[in-house]
């Protein structure tokens, strides 16, 4: 609480403030004067919670600053202080609203009972503005706002069967450009999550600002962190009903009121979406296991694509550029430092061209905006297609490319992710083609479909596991990347004609 103390007699003054530090060491005195006049500009200016003044001062005495104060709709409560007992001075105190008039010298119970009085009014009228709503306690923590107490602890527990101070977690949804489109299915999709579940309570939240729906969980049983349940079910879920780009973050706090910090780190931990699959759900976790290799720039490949952009060869310009997005995305570098790296390659390459890029300078400052800003491949595939339109390069010609080289790249990253649902559009979208044109090239050069491949993979892995470990069917089909075990058995009994426990038994 901070207070003011306006009273002439300086010893008094002194005394006041070790007196108020003794019944509550939280009481912050914010400043003392001597007279009604200086107590008065003192309080405009200070705006204190509570002012202990005394009746009589030179200059102006109490009664007259607090009318003054009434006057200029100055809001505090007060506490008068008077060696007069006179009837008329306490009437006239009571009538201007004061809290409490103590007659010197003081007693410490009386004070000690008067600060407690007004201590209690400011929580009641404080916690009056909270409105104790479950949407205002969220809205408050989100925007770091809220500064609950024991008071409004106790009062949000009575209510709700939670505190702010209690753990919970944030599932975080970006829906990016599709936001308008897609808010209200994917917040659909996420009420009936919470609505088929008992093991935890839920907030749904969207914040149009950042493209993003915040679901909060709240009232955990026993503390149980929900991520392998979001991370298995939940993220499958939205992202086979909604369309790219989808991002999921996760995060997990010791308390509800530290969710503003965690909002605004998790936006920055969406840009690890260049790295993890589309499917993948974002947590600091995860991305504390990276071993981060730091990009070093291919000065080599730079010339190369220089001097391809000064002879007009487009498809070894094209050819650099693919070489760039593999070298980028082969091994877990910073996000920052794959976009930053991908701006200064255009960089590089705008500048052989001196006319375009007086001509086009803002256009060109706007798309590598852009993409130092990205979060997903769709952002800066949808950048980059107009930075090659500055190059002179058609959408077609840049799919005129070398087929071999690609279609090897779609089957590394088959490898690499056939377990983690990885897609025709997904994979097209890393590879910066179109997937019509990757379906085609891989047919063609491989006898098979991209889906026939992925199932192929998965089946060795199937065999693999049937052969040498002893887990259940279960956990076989989760490592191969069916979600389902019955679906992989039929699966595997297409394939291989048996069954997979019959396999078993035949290689045992």
């Amino acid at each position: 609480m901070r207070i003011v103390i306006v009273e002439d007699e300086a010893h008094i003054r002194s005394g006041m403030v070790r007196l108020l530090h003794q019944i509550n060491p939280k009481y912050e005195v914010v400043g003392k004067a001597e007279n009604g006049q200086s107590g008065f500009e003192l309080i405009c200016r200070e705006r204190p919670d509570l002012i202990i003044v005394d009746i009589r001062m030179p200059d102006m005495d109490g009664l007259t600053m607090i009318r003054k104060l009434k006057e200029e709709n100055v809001g505090c409560r007060i506490v008068v202080l008077s060696a007069y007992s006179e009837f008329e001075y306490a009437r006239e105190a009571i009538e201007l609203g004061i809290v409490s008039y103590l007659l010197k010298p003081l007693k410490i119970g009386e004070l000690k009972k008067a600060l407690e009085q007004v201590e209690e009014k400011i929580l009641k009228e404080k916690h009056r503005e909270y409105g104790f709503s479950l949407e205002n306690i969220f809205l408050g923590c989100i925007n770091g706002q809220l500064e609950p107490d024991e008071y409004f602890n106790t009062q949000t527990y009575e209510k709700y069967g939670f505190t702010v101070e209690q753990p919970a977690e944030l599932f975080l949804i970006w829906l990016g450009d599709g936001y308008e489109a897609q808010s209200a299915a994917a917040k659909k999709l996420l009420e009936h999550v919470a609505e088929h579940t008992v093991k935890f309570s839920a907030n749904i939240r969207e914040i149009k600002g950042w493209h993003m729906l915040l679901m909060i969980l709240y009232r955990q049983h026993a503390g149980e962190s929900q991520r392998t349940f979001f991370e298995k079910s939940v993220v499958p879920m939205l992202c086979s009903n909604l369309e790219k780009p989808v991002i999921c973050v996760w995060r997990s706090l010791k308390r509800l009121l530290d969710a503003s910090k965690a909002l605004r780190e998790m936006q920055k931990e969406m840009e690890w979406n260049l790295w993890f699959s589309d499917r993948d759900l974002i947590h600091r976790a995860e991305i504390q296991r990276q071993q981060i290799v730091p990009v070093k720039y291919p000065l080599e490949l730079e010339d190369r694509a220089k001097q391809a952009l000064r002879e007009k060869d487009w498809k070894s310009v094209i050819s650099c550029y693919e070489k760039l997005y593999a070298y980028l995305v082969q091994e877990p570098h910073l996000p920052s430092q794959i976009k930053e790296n991908m701006i200064r390659f255009n960089w590089s390459l705008i500048s052989t061209q001196k006319e375009k890029k007086e001509e086009s300078e803002l256009q060109i400052q706007n798309i590598f905006q852009r993409i130092a800003s990205a979060y997903s491949w769709v952002q800066i595939n949808a950048a980059m297609k107009e930075f090659m339109s500055i190059l002179d390069y058609s959408e077609p010609e840049m799919e005129e490319k070398s087929a071999s080289d690609m279609v090897q790249r779609a089957k590394l990253l088959i490898r690499k992710y056939y377990n983690q649902g990885i897609t025709l559009e997904e994979t097209a979208r890393k590879l910066f083609v179109s997937e019509e044109y990757l379906s085609a090239q891989f047919k063609k050069e491989t006898g098979s479909t991209f889906t026939e491949t992925v199932r192929r993979y998965r089946i060795e892995k199937v065999k693999e596991l049937l052969v040498d470990t002893s887990l259940k069917m279960n956990q076989i089909a989760e490592l191969a990347g069916y979600s389902d075990p019955k679906y992989m058995s039929k699966v595997f009994k297409e394939e291989v004609g048996m069954l997979p426990t019959e396999y078993r038994k035949e290689a045992d």
